[in-house]
């Protein structure tokens, strides 16, 4: 008999599971017991989060056509313990944008379970990092290959600041919802050149006896790395 499930089977394997984690990992949190004698009272802000989160996955693979999914892929103790970290993660995530993305790495996972080695530290990853800086990463995988001296100057040659006296970067500031100025920008930037996702390909410039660094900002391999696996796959 095969053990491969389709859709709608699949959600019905997820949601299952789902709820036996969601209790799982509830009982991390201070007064667990308590919360899950409350389950069904869905004002409580992180459950409500949680529970709208298992069903944006639920639609995700509602949505993923008739990809064959081995059924034995739901029923390893590693691919339990994924599930229960990404969903530790979303509990205690505000960020609407972080939710998507959580959602994306969730469902690649149970579609393709051996598709990323790096699961875990890409799941804390992406709870560590801001939305700002996910939309600053994916600006350098835009200019890839270009020379990035300064990333304000980057986005001055865009569309980011109208003028250099201006403080707000407009190009994030519209992805982001709020006013995004340079400080922030910077600040974020060198966040992500010592996480190890954008790098200084720096090059000494020397000229007239003197010498000077030149800076070279590009998104790192496992940047884009990143960014791959955050995004839903084909």
């Amino acid at each position: 008999m095969s053990d491969t499930i389709k859709n709608p089977k699949l959600k019905d394997h997820f949601e299952l599971l789902s709820e036996t984690v969601r209790q799982t990992v509830f009982s991390f949190i201070p007064a667990g017991p308590i919360l899950e004698s409350f389950w069904s009272y869905r004002n409580n802000l992180k459950q409500k989060r949680v529970l709208d989160f298992s069903k944006s996955v639920k639609t995700a693979l509602e949505e993923i056509g008739e990809k064959e999914i081995h059924a034995s892929n739901f029923q390893t103790e590693d691919f339990v313990d994924l599930i229960e970290l990404v969903y530790s993660k979303v509990m205690n995530t505000r960020s609407a944008y972080k939710l998507e993305r959580f959602k994306n790495i969730l469902v690649n996972k149970i579609v393709e379970p051996n598709k990323e080695a790096l699961f875990k530290k890409y799941v804390n990853l992406l709870d560590q990092l801001e939305d700002v800086q996910i939309l600053i990463l994916s600006d350098f995988r835009h200019w890839k290959g270009n020379p990035i001296r300064s990333v304000i100057i980057a986005y001055e040659g865009e569309i980011g600041a109208a003028h250099q006296d201006d403080t707000i970067i407009e190009s994030v500031t519209k992805r982001a919802g709020r006013d995004v100025d340079k400080a922030e920008v910077e600040y974020y930037t060198n966040e992500l050149v010592n996480l190890g996702l954008v790098r200084n390909n720096a090059k000494v410039i020397t000229a007239m006896g003197a010498s000077s660094p030149q800076n070279n900002f590009q998104i790192s391999p496992i940047g884009s790395s990143f960014l791959e696996f955050i995004e839903l796959g084909d």
